[in-house]
C-alpha cells in the first residue's frame, strides 16, 4: 500500500509534517534551513528521492555541485537560483533543471522563506 504524508501549513507559509522528520540542511546552508524526504526508501521508493527544502528569509542552500541531476519546483516565496554563473530569479511555481556536476545555489528573499521541492534519483539504486 503506498503512504500519504499530509501537509499542514506552517505560521510562515511554508509547509510541515507530522509524519516526516525534518533535517537540518548542512553543508554550507544558511542557519534555519531545513530538509525534508517526503518520499524515498522508506514509503518503498526504489528509484527517486523527493524532498522538501525550506530556507529562511535571507538565508540560502548550499553553494555545491553533485554528479546527479535535481529536478526542482518552488512552492512557497521568492528568491533567485545560482546555476554555473549566472543568477536567475524565481517564484512560485517555477520549475528549475540543475544538470549534473553544475554549481547552484538557492536564495530566500530577504523577507520571506523559499520553499522548495527537489526531486533526485535514487543514489543507492542498484542498477
Amino acid at each position: 500500500m503506498g503512504t500519504i504524508h499530509k501537509q499542514q501549513q506552517a505560521s510562515d507559509g511554508t509547509w510541515d509534517y507530522d509524519t516526516v522528520q525534518p533535517h537540518k540542511y548542512e553543508g554550507g546552508a544558511a542557519p534555519g534551513a531545513i530538509r525534508r524526504i517526503l518520499i524515498g526508501q522508506d514509503e518503498g521508493e526504489q528509484n527517486h528521492i523527493v524532498r522538501y527544502f525550506t530556507i529562511p528569509p535571507g538565508g540560502h542552500s548550499a553553494h555545491e555541485s553533485h554528479a546527479h541531476p535535481h529536478s526542482v519546483v518552488i512552492t512557497q516565496g521568492g528568491g533567485t537560483v545560482l546555476l554555473g554563473d549566472t543568477v536567475h530569479t524565481l517564484g512560485v511555481g517555477d520549475a528549475v533543471f540543475v544538470q549534473p556536476n553544475e554549481v547552484h545555489q538557492f536564495r530566500a528573499k530577504a523577507d520571506q522563506p523559499l520553499g522548495f521541492i527537489c526531486i533526485i534519483a535514487n543514489p543507492n539504486k542498484s542498477h
